[in-house]
């Protein structure tokens, strides 16, 4: 990113030197789930995007240099999806009060040399396995978790709530968000690579491309991230990437996959394949409407042996004179776990997110 010049708008902060920029995001939607003995109806707050407010100062020091900072808070959310649950006696579902610090970050940046970014915000491997241009991201992503993390399959022979989403589906996204120091390079034909030193001694490294041939647009991403001189629990590594092509007539195939490696004796590493098929059209006047099948197969999550499948139907409409996007999703999850059976679950979600 490079910092806009001070009449490029925005508002002016105390010093009347810069721009500063307030935006956020308010997501609400309706979550019903069924894991095969009980169902319910959540109103949630949003879990791909969930609601925020920031705030972008941009300027420039001369004509080679700019600076960057961004504040960006996690607010108080009403019933986040993540907190959905069914319980033996009906659903349970809690306010986070608690305001949280997303990014605090600061970066300087050459026309020539690139960016270097310091405080907490995306570490270099963060996104790498999100690349997606079927525009559906916001209903079905690469991690079902995402959307009722907290929710359980349920044991057949005694209906006993066995592991959450959460145990056993991750997309793997690298080390995320953390405080760190960061180095971007400039942009090359496309190509673009980062790497970045955590508050824990990990180091990640991270490369995107993009670029388009005759009306056909491609997007390709890759990370690896080194856990070992941090607690991560038994993680030790992980690496991965995606890759997305969309064509000019709007059909588009994504594919995403990861490997988060164990220092366990014993214990298998941790894998998934991901893939989505979708496709855009113009079907109203107020933006286009989005349509995708993914389908994933996630191994080893929650223990050895462990294989949860996930399969999709995701529809996004945009609506663009007000940058916001409505959005359906219909997903069911098995849990294939050694000498267990477990029954399916079923989640069906549709909200609004608004962004400012």
């Amino acid at each position: 990113m490079w910092p806009a010049p001070v009449s490029a708008g925005g508002i002016k902060n105390q010093n009347g030197k810069a721009d500063l920029t307030v935006y956020g995001i308010i997501t609400r939607a309706l979550l019903y789930a069924d894991d095969g003995k009980q169902s319910a109806l959540f109103h949630v707050d949003g879990s791909v995007e969930n609601t925020r407010v920031g705030f972008l100062m941009e300027g420039r020091i001369n004509q080679e240099w700019g600076i960057i900072g961004q504040l960006e808070h996690d607010v108080g959310l009403s019933n986040p999806a993540g907190n959905a649950s069914l319980g033996d006696n009906g659903e349970t579902i809690s306010d986070e009060t608690a305001f949280g610090i997303r990014l605090a970050d600061i970066g300087i940046a050459h026309r020539r040399l690139g960016m270097f970014s310091l405080g907490q915000g995306d570490t270099a491997s963060t996104d790498r396995v999100a690349v997606d241009l079927s525009g559906t991201d916001l209903a079905n992503n690469n991690n079902p978790a995402d959307m009722g993390s907290g929710l359980s399959f349920r044991n057949t022979a005694d209906n006993a709530r066995t592991a959450t989403l959460g145990d056993v589906f991750d997309k793997i996204d690298g080390i995320d968000k953390d405080d760190r120091i960061r180095y971007d390079t400039p942009e090359f034909n496309g190509i673009q690579a980062a790497v970045s030193y955590t508050d824990g001694e990990s180091v990640d490294i991270g490369a995107g491309w993009s670029g388009e041939f005759n009306g056909t647009e491609i997007e390709i991403g890759a990370f690896y991230a080194d856990y070992k001189a941090r607690d991560f629990g038994t993680d030790d590594a992980a690496y991965g990437g995606s890759a997305s092509v969309k064509l000019e007539n709007g059909l588009s195939l994504t594919l995403a996959s990861a490997v988060k490696t164990s220092e366990t004796t014993g214990r298998d590493d941790a894998n998934y394949l991901w893939g989505k098929v979708g496709y855009s059209t113009g079907l109203f006047s107020v933006g286009d409407t989005h349509f995708a099948i993914s389908h994933g197969v996630y191994n080893n999550f929650g223990q050895n042996d462990d294989e949860a499948t996930e399969i999709s139907l995701g529809i996004v409409q945009d609506l663009e004179s007000v940058g916001s996007n409505i959005w359906f999703l219909v997903r069911n999850h098995e849990l294939d776990r050694t000498a267990q059976t477990n029954d399916d679950l079923l989640i069906v979600s549709t909200g609004v997110l608004l962004n400012f």
